[in-house]
């Protein structure tokens, strides 16, 4: 791996051990008679949807979900042959592709669902479906109104596999108060008790997130689907100080599996009352060292970290000075002795004492942890250490 990365000028490595240890986490809080799912969706929420889906298959992980067709595809031609929950829209166009696949699709159109009784009746192929359910979030879902003409059509198309029906709960992440969350649950089991009666008898039901699979054990049902957390990031300040609240920390913790790193690219001297960058937002008050990084807001190092992040080397806070650019970040070194050409930086992840965080970028560009991590480059090297 360090030859590897002595090749890059940027990187990220992703902790087997973290990794492994957060999956390991999950399956003991929950039950025995419960799956763990994950979510590889938009490329493993940055991560590096292969090398992710190879570290889950090792921790015995035996559903994945995706958000599309195209991802669904991915898997399958690198070899994964874990059950595939494709949880996006597939195009009406795609629908008999998809079939053929063997992955199990979220349904929760009229059309689609014509369009599948049709393809599997001339095609004499089954398709495993997930019924999604509108309970509170008005995103993707069948609403009450509409769900007895799905029962109705999925009693009288034996191809069309009725195996599992889902929700996706709107207010569980960033609260302490999970009165919608009940609201939603309860609605999704009055749609379950009905489809129950109407003569599936043996529907299984996942609804937890992450959040909730670690705070809301009765909303674990069947199945749970691990998203941001499998990572070692927590959904949500509140997430956090309520599990500690609530178990006391005698649960364990989330070890983050993601870092990444860039390296000196040029050092040079700015004399007092410089400019650094575009737009000169950034005069220098003293003679500085400035370090020249080749990771910009291309690679997802995002613009409103100008003037305002900073990055790790030598294990020291260096601050950024001027406007991120496309592919270049300029920092201030003044302050961090024996700074050399090709000296490893790190963006976001530990070095020596100091640590930045997902979390700590994500409180400066006032967004969420998520956004951080998945708008990273596909394109930038990840590598398993």
């Amino acid at each position: 791996m360090v030859e590897y990365s002595q090749n890059l000028n940027n990187w990220i490595e992703i902790s087997e051990s973290n990794y492994a240890h957060n999956i390991s986490f999950f399956q003991k809080l929950i039950e025995d008679n419960v799956e763990l799912s994950v979510m590889i969706k938009s490329n493993a929420y940055g991560h590096g949807w292969q090398l992710i889906a190879s570290l889950a298959s090792k921790c015995k992980i035996n559903t994945f979900c995706v958000y599309s067709l195209d991802e669904a595809l991915n898997l399958l031609n690198a070899g994964f042959r874990q059950d595939i929950l494709i949880m996006g829209h597939v195009p009406l166009s795609r629908l008999e592709e998809a079939v053929r696949t063997d992955c199990h699709l979220a349904l929760f159109n009229k059309e689609s669902l014509i369009k599948l009784i049709d393809i599997t009746q001339r095609l004499k192929k089954p398709v495993i479906v997930h019924l999604k359910l509108e309970t509170g979030f008005h995103r993707q879902g069948v609403t009450e109104n509409d769900l007895q003409w799905f029962i109705s059509k999925l009693k009288r198309t034996p191809l069309v596999v009725l195996d599992a029906a889902y929700t996706h709960l709107a207010s569980v992440d960033d609260t302490n108060n999970y009165d919608y969350a009940y609201y939603q649950k309860n609605r999704f089991e009055q749609m379950i008790n009905t489809i129950i009666n109407e003569g599936f008898p043996k529907l299984k039901k996942h609804i937890a997130n992450s959040a909730a699979t670690i705070l809301l054990n009765e909303t674990r049902y069947d199945m749970v689907r691990l998203g941001i957390s499998q990572f070692g990031l927590w959904p949500s300040r509140e997430t956090f100080i309520s599990y500690k609240n609530h178990f006391l920390g005698n649960k364990g913790d989330l070890f983050p599996v993601m870092t990444w790193k860039t390296r000196i690219a040029q050092i040079k001297w700015v004399q007092p009352g410089h400019y650094i960058g575009y737009d000169c937002t950034y005069r220098t008050t003293r003679g500085s060292r400035i370090a020249v990084l080749p990771v910009g807001y291309a690679e997802g190092y995002d613009r409103g970290l100008s003037n305002n992040g900073y990055v790790l080397i030598k294990g020291k806070k260096a601050f950024v000075c001027g406007q991120i650019c496309m592919n270049l970040t300029m920092v201030d070194v003044s302050d961090i002795p024996d700074v050399q050409l090709e000296d490893e930086v790190v963006l976001l992840g530990k070095q020596g004492d100091e640590e930045i965080s997902a979390d700590n970028l994500a409180n400066l560009l006032g967004t969420i942890n998520y956004e951080v991590v998945t708008r990273i480059n596909s394109e930038i090297d990840r590598i398993i250490v």
